[in-house]
């Protein structure tokens, strides 16, 4: 922030963050029934593993959430850029 004029990245991380924290109010029970079912999938399969599977594994689970929440991200900033736009 510069002389109290808020920055374009500023207003986005603000908006961003506000938007997190309501977004599991408005998740549905098909959001919720598929996280439950895929968290019972993973413990029944990592049960199955070997240590050294395991550790791929948690390594494969790792990369694809760090993914995608970066696709998140960026989709919801660019959908605020654009909503922004469309609005001037």
């Amino acid at each position: 922030m510069i002389f109290g004029v808020i920055a374009v990245d500023d207003y986005i991380d603000i908006l961003l963050s506000a938007l997190g924290e309501e977004l599991y109010a408005f998740l549905g029970k098909d959001y919720f029934l598929s996280l439950h079912q895929a968290g019972e999938a993973l413990s029944a399969l990592s049960a199955t593993l070997t240590d050294r599977q395991r550790a791929l594994l948690d390594t494969y689970t790792d990369a694809c959430a760090a993914s995608a929440s970066a696709y998140q991200a960026v989709l919801a900033r660019r959908a605020f850029l654009l909503a922004r736009d469309i609005y001037r």
